[in-house]
């Protein structure tokens, strides 16, 4: 006879089996070890599970009630961990964070620079470098006195604290991280890929000025000032540049980036672009479709199928093989221009349609004319409903931080301050905090930092309705008169929000008067801090 399983065990312990298979169940266990230990072992787990079912008031073991002793290997635990972690950070800046940052440093792109080329355009702010100090300063600075207050903390446990420093000693002797060849990245003030090479695999460049006049049997990525493409490329171009040109085959996608991007090749696949200006060539061919955000895009070549842009001008002078759906101020669409399918433009102004143009079907035009909202009553609603989400926004503030709203206002009594700080506060602290957003260190300041910026860029409403209210209503009296001055500073400027011509002017000063009795007032508390008393060493 084979072993007996669990559920058999478990229907004989149950008494659910038969009569017959019971005896031989019985008999087979008192010859085999095996299956008597198994039946052992249920019966002994249905005793005590019956034993917990059927007992009514069950005392707590003692030992759930005494707290844990605080052993010493509970703080050699966290230790340990921390000295992981710390050399998983380190390894982590090493490897993969420090390469790229000379690549982009290498090539121009610095951490300087490095928002400017996201947004196209040169350095917008003279400043960059001295921000980027004064952020890796304070991480810095932060760092060393974390370091200085754990060495204080664990001034009597040197061993653990020698625990921690040997893991970082020990990652110093780590190999020399992976070159940028070897993970195919080339960088450089100027670069060219020569013709005739292949690479296979992904390609990253970085670099003022470059050139791939070879094949790259990947996707090429390429950062730079001034980038051309001459050779074939198997998979995307994905390029961030000044400009970017497409002068040779790409058997993807091409995705760009750019102050203006040029295409005189062939794309087998579709293009979508970002930038000022777009020049599709009229040697040029896209077999797939093109998505266009410019603000001037010249269409010449030859597309295989739809065109969506989204341009203030757009001038068509080439073939398309689907439908065109164009957004935007002007559109002119040339003699030479053919069209298979449907042609649509929503703008302010006629399209400038050639008599010997080839359009599918007519041209379908929807002006866009700015509607007069005074005349219907969803304005007033909307109106209504933001004016009463400021107020309650108003009520929490007054009711979790009294004394600092009332402060706020006070320092609208000091003109020039309060302006002073409203224009920093509107504009300086978002560009800190983005700027600490591209160190790894400063990343946790630098998303609450902004965290808090948007939040006082909606408070600060509040803070200019409720001051102006108290202006109008006389000196400054209890809580209910508050409520009242605030509720009626928030109703004029939502009226003066929506003045015309003056309306958007109004709002700014709001923002900027708002922002500047927020922050003279978190000043003011920073400032009046208590300094702590010296710690006895």
């Amino acid at each position: 006879m084979n072993h007996i399983d669990e559920i058999t065990c478990m229907l004989y312990l149950d008494g659910q089996l038969e009569r017959g298979r019971a005896l031989e169940l019985t008999q087979h266990v008192e010859g085999c070890g095996h299956c008597r230990r198994l039946l052992e072992a249920l019966e002994h787990e249905s005793v005590l599970l019956r034993d917990s079912l059927v007992e009514e008031d069950e005392a707590v073991p003692a030992r759930l009630l005494t707290p844990p002793e605080r052993l010493e290997k509970t703080a050699w635990a966290w230790i340990t961990a921390l000295g992981f972690a710390a050399a998983g950070v380190y390894t982590l800046w090493v490897q993969m964070i420090d390469p790229w940052r000379e690549q982009l440093a290498g090539a121009g792109f610095g951490e300087q620079n490095l928002l400017s080329l996201l947004f196209f355009s040169g350095a917008f702010w003279g400043g960059w470098e001295d921000v980027m100090n004064l952020v890796q300063t304070v991480a810095t600075g932060t760092l060393l006195l974390l370091g200085l207050m754990v060495v204080v903390r664990l001034r009597r446990r040197w061993t653990t604290f020698a625990v921690v420093m040997g893991s970082l000693a020990m990652l110093l002797l780590l190999p020399a991280p992976v070159t940028a060849e070897a993970l195919f990245v080339k960088k450089g003030a100027s670069y060219t890929f020569p013709a005739g090479e292949t690479h296979r695999g992904d390609m990253f460049v970085f670099c003022a000025t470059g050139r791939i006049d070879g094949n790259v049997e990947g996707d090429l990525f390429v950062f730079g000032e001034s980038v051309t493409v001459n050779g074939n490329v198997k998979g995307d171009v994905i390029g961030f540049a000044k400009s970017l040109r497409i002068a040779g085959e790409v058997d993807g996608n091409v995705r760009g980036f750019a102050n203006a991007v040029i295409i005189s090749g062939r794309v087998t696949r579709n293009v979508t672009v970002f930038t000022e200006t777009l020049e599709f060539d009229q040697r040029a061919i896209v077999d797939g479709s093109m998505t266009v955000f410019t603000a001037s895009a010249g269409i010449d070549g030859t597309l295989g199928r739809d065109l969506a842009a989204f341009a203030k001008k757009t001038r068509l002078a080439g073939k398309v093989g689907g439908d065109v759906n164009i957004r935007g101020e002007h559109l002119t669409i040339d003699s030479t221009t053919d069209i298979a399918g449907k042609t649509k433009f929503y703008g302010r102004n006629k399209a400038e349609v050639s008599p010997q143009a080839k359009l599918g079907t007519p041209l379908d035009f929807t002006e866009a004319v700015r509607k007069n909202p005074y005349g219907e009553w969803r304005f007033y609603w909307r109106q209504a409903l933001r004016w009463g989400a400021a107020f309650v926004f108003g009520l929490i503030l007054l009711w979790m931080a009294p004394l600092f709203f009332r402060e706020a206002l006070r320092k609208g009594d000091d003109l020039a301050v309060t302006l002073g700080w409203g224009g920093a506060f509107l504009f300086l602290v978002p560009i800190a905090a983005i700027v600490a957003c591209v160190t790894l260190v400063g990343l946790a300041v630098g998303i609450g930092t902004m965290f808090i910026w948007i939040v006082a860029l909606y408070a600060s409403q509040v803070f200019a309705g409720a001051w102006m209210g108290e202006k109008l209503m006389g000196a400054r009296g209890t809580t209910p008169q508050l409520i009242g001055s605030m509720a009626l500073g928030l109703l004029i400027l939502r009226v003066g929000f929506n003045l015309p011509y003056v309306g958007g002017w109004i709002g700014f000063a709001t923002i900027v008067w708002g922002l500047g009795l927020f922050g003279a007032a978190v000043y003011g508390r920073l400032k009046s801090q208590p300094q702590p008393a010296p710690v006895q060493v």
